[in-house]
């Protein structure tokens, strides 16, 4: 019943055909409300530097936001051709041409490698099958934004709820939006001088276990946010970035504070 309900709500939805039509033919689509828009970018955190990818981006309307009120590039792929030529149209009379682009293809078969910023307005079933995309192909650091829809088993960053502004076609008095950090990959057997750490994960989500400068670890916290890891055991602080098979950082103590360097075990 929930799935019927959802495909009812959004059956218009421009990326729907992806994931309820195996001919992936073009359908009418509900386009996002400004207000919500600009709150899924804020939520990202984007500034001039991303490349925000829009999949199933209907009118551009995202993208053109992105380089309006943010300075950003953009990318927005949708499957509807009319929608593309009218997008392009949009980002033309925006004055934004230059900084977007808008390419007509499948969300699931496009190289979306180069995004920074990632937002969707997407059904739960295409969201799920784009997960593992996101994890192979987006590098560590890319924020993701969902507009109404989660990712089954990979727990958000952070979830909030907006009131609506004005009605819109399509929308309630209520939106909610959900924003996920794509994690490094840190699992393992890390090494240091007197060291040894063994990093459980699943997706952002990480345990330690093992030594620390002798001590065998009795209790620890640890977070990860794309390739910046924080933890803390017996009384000791670390703070560090990971790259490729090295974790630098620093690790501060009730005394003193000291360089370290962790390298993981092959």
């Amino acid at each position: 019943m929930i799935e019927r309900f959802c495909f009812a709500l959004l059956v218009s939805l421009a990326s729907v055909a992806l994931a309820s039509d195996e001919s992936l033919s073009p359908v009418p689509f509900i386009t996002t409300p400004d207000d919500v828009v600009y709150r899924m970018l804020q939520l990202a955190e984007t500034s001039a530097d991303d490349v925000v990818m829009d999949l199933g981006s209907g009118d551009g309307r995202i993208v053109i936001a992105a380089a309006q009120k943010f300075g950003a590039r953009g990318v927005g792929i949708e499957l509807d051709g009319a929608l593309v030529q009218k997008s392009r149209d949009n980002a033309r009379r925006a004055g934004v041409a230059d900084r977007v682009s808008f390419l007509q293809g499948d969300v699931l078969a496009s190289d979306i490698s180069a995004a920074s910023v990632v937002t969707v307005y997407l059904l739960p079933g295409l969201i799920n099958r784009l997960q593992p995309r996101f994890l192979e192909r987006l590098r560590p650091g890319t924020r993701i934004v969902s507009h109404a829809f989660a990712m089954t088993g990979w727990k958000p960053d952070r979830r909030e709820t907006m009131r609506i502004a004005k009605e819109h076609p399509g929308q309630g008095d209520e939106s909610t939006l959900y924003l996920w950090i794509v994690p490094a990959e840190v699992r393992g057997v890390w090494q240091a001088s007197g060291t040894q750490l063994r990093i459980h994960q699943n997706f952002q989500e990480i345990e330690l276990e093992g030594q620390l400068l002798g001590r065998e670890i009795t209790s620890s916290r640890a977070s990860l946010r794309g390739r910046e890891i924080v933890w803390e055991a017996n009384g000791q602080r670390f703070r560090g970035r990971m790259d490729g098979d090295l974790i630098a950082g620093e690790l501060v103590g009730p005394d003193r504070r000291q360089p370290m360097l962790l390298t993981r075990r092959r």
